[in-house]
């Protein structure tokens, strides 16, 4: 069995969970080449601008415009950085999920990528319907109302 990594988390996507309402969660896997993953592993991995589309055929799912750095001894064998990866994911999930895309008009975006038990990338993906200003203002204001409470709370106890 091969040695776990300290940190399993190697990305995450804060900007979606801002932007965008998580309806669902899936977890996919992620074809990569030999240089990506030992970029991944010294870090240099980026979710932020990521999505994910149907792919031309309609059997799966790609995963577009996810940063990963090159790796810094390979010279001639490296990667493209910003390369259409496919996921790994079932024909039942990629099939629900493009009906939901398709009907709903919802986004599927990269939430987290993270290494597995076995020592594997997965994304965590999200089928996501997206916020508007007032659900950002609304969240926000209830964070707050939240940290308000706990803080009379503690000062409550202290006194």
């Amino acid at each position: 069995k091969k040695p776990t990594t300290a940190n399993p988390i190697i990305s995450t996507n804060r900007q979606a969970r801002r932007n965008y309402e998580v309806v669902t969660t899936y977890t996919a896997g992620i074809s990569l080449l030999g240089s990506e993953i030992k970029a991944i592993r010294d870090g240099k991995m980026n979710l932020r601008e990521g999505f994910i589309r149907p792919d031309n055929n309609g059997r799966g799912l790609s995963i577009y415009n996810v940063h990963i750095g090159k790796h810094t001894t390979g010279e001639y064998f490296n990667h493209e950085e910003r390369r259409v990866r496919p996921l790994l994911l079932t024909k039942e999930e990629c099939r629900k999920l493009r009906r939901e895309v398709d009907i709903k008009g919802m986004t599927i975006v990269p939430l987290k990528a993270f290494f597995n038990e076995g020592n594997k990338v997965k994304v965590e993906i999200g089928l996501c319907r997206g916020k508007d200003g007032a659900d950002k203002r609304s969240a926000i204001k209830d964070r707050e109302a939240k940290r308000d409470g706990e803080r009379m709370m503690k000062s409550f106890r202290m006194s």
